[in-house]
């Protein structure tokens, strides 16, 4: 009589839980920093994606903390994410096609000065040759 075939479960791999979870808490606390929670939070949300869906086939036994470093990690790239936004494609628009004088005279902060003064740079200058940077 032939041996019973014998079938081998495959073998559990956990692994992605671990780094997905710490990831993501990392993304998530630093996310108020904006790149951080981008550069932390992409690949927790990778790792806890691909942790999850082994999880859910039976073929690993951390899904939860899987699924704990992919919504931290989410969290912490949404968040990066907005701060970083308009950084990247916007300008603020205080003092576009304006004069000098009429950004300086709507200025009301130094932060705004600043920008007029960044904006008109050659003009700027040669007003001021002394002024201290």
């Amino acid at each position: 009589m032939p041996a019973p075939e014998v079938v081998e479960e495959p073998a559990q791999r956990n692994g992605m839980g671990t780094p997905a979870l710490v990831l993501g808490l990392l993304a998530a606390a630093t996310c108020w920093t904006g790149w951080a929670g981008v550069v932390l939070g992409l690949p927790a949300v990778v790792a806890g994606y691909l942790g999850a869906r082994r999880a859910f086939r039976n073929l690993a036994t951390d899904g939860a903390a899987s699924l704990g470093g992919l919504v931290t990690g989410l969290v912490g790239l949404v968040v990066g994410a907005v701060l970083v936004w308009p950084t990247l494609f916007g300008t603020s628009g205080f003092g576009d096609g304006l004069t000098l004088d009429q950004c300086m005279a709507q200025s009301t902060t130094a932060r705004e000065m600043h920008m007029c003064k960044s904006q008109h740079l050659a003009e700027f200058n040669q007003r001021y040759p002394n002024a201290a940077e």
